[in-house]
């Protein structure tokens, strides 16, 4: 069964969409958190969703702000609000479900949010699954910068043009935000975390996340050999089930 909740943030009026299996029992819910000029509705997200029912553990999908469906004016694109719309998130499912835990599965730059998410508030998520996470999205987005002149870049933005993607205006004001929220510097997390990342991911370098792993005891930290940042599908499918069986026997991350 899908459910469709409607929430209002500071900006537009946004949709939340709950996969609900016949099996479940309002225990466990994963919020699906995805990567930068994507959306809820990309295969990569969508994917693991069958994996979860086989669990009875309930799916919810939403697009961050200036992503998918969700085409508001650039210039109310932040880090501050995608992080609004996760709490949003997060208490409309506790709202409608109050006796459910909230599990976070993110990819990219969801993951990057997330980590993010984890030092700004108290939380009490059952467990934290990442794909390729964007440890350090500054220098992504720099990377991305890097030809073109920073006095435009300031007047006028910068257009994120590729191939597979629609054109994405980004501000300076939004990379400017990314350095001043650089979770190498957040000190060290106390979550249980389990995270999957190709050795030769040509977007998130795999060796930030191996040093985020490092510095981190609690998390769990798989490599997929000759992998690039957009998994293939065989091991997408290897990842999201394993990530799913993660899910169902956990139940805290502190």
């Amino acid at each position: 069964m899908k459910k469709i909740i409607e929430i209002k943030s500071r900006i537009d009026i946004f949709e939340l969409e709950i996969n609900i299996p016949d099996n479940w029992n309002e225990e466990k819910i994963v919020v699906a958190c995805h990567g930068f000029n994507s959306s809820k509705d990309s295969e990569a997200m969508m994917l693991i969703e069958e994996d979860l029912s086989k669990y009875g553990i309930a799916y919810a999908r939403f697009s961050w702000p200036y992503h998918g469906e969700r085409r508001i004016d650039p210039e109310d694109f932040s880090v501050e609000k995608c992080l609004e719309d996760l709490y949003l998130v997060e208490n409309a499912i506790k709202k409608e479900y109050p006796n459910a835990k909230i599990g976070i599965y993110a990819n990219s730059f969801g993951a990057y949010l997330t980590l993010l998410r984890l030092k700004k508030k108290e939380h009490n998520f059952f467990a934290i699954a990442l794909r390729a996470p964007a440890i350090k999205m500054d220098e992504i987005i720099e990377f991305f910068m890097a030809n073109t002149d920073i006095e435009e870049i300031k007047k006028h933005g910068y257009i994120l043009d590729r191939q597979d993607k629609k054109p994405m205006k980004i501000k300076y004001d939004f990379f400017e935000e990314l350095k001043e929220n650089d979770i190498t510097k957040l000190g060290e997390y106390r979550e249980k975390m389990l995270i999957y990342h190709g050795t030769i991911d040509d977007t998130a370098p795999c060796e930030d996340t191996v040093e985020f792993a490092n510095n981190n005891k609690n998390v769990k930290l798989v490599l997929f050999e000759n992998e690039l940042h957009k998994f293939s599908m065989q091991k997408l499918i290897q990842a999201d089930r394993e990530i799913a069986k993660y899910f169902s026997e956990n139940s805290t991350s502190i």
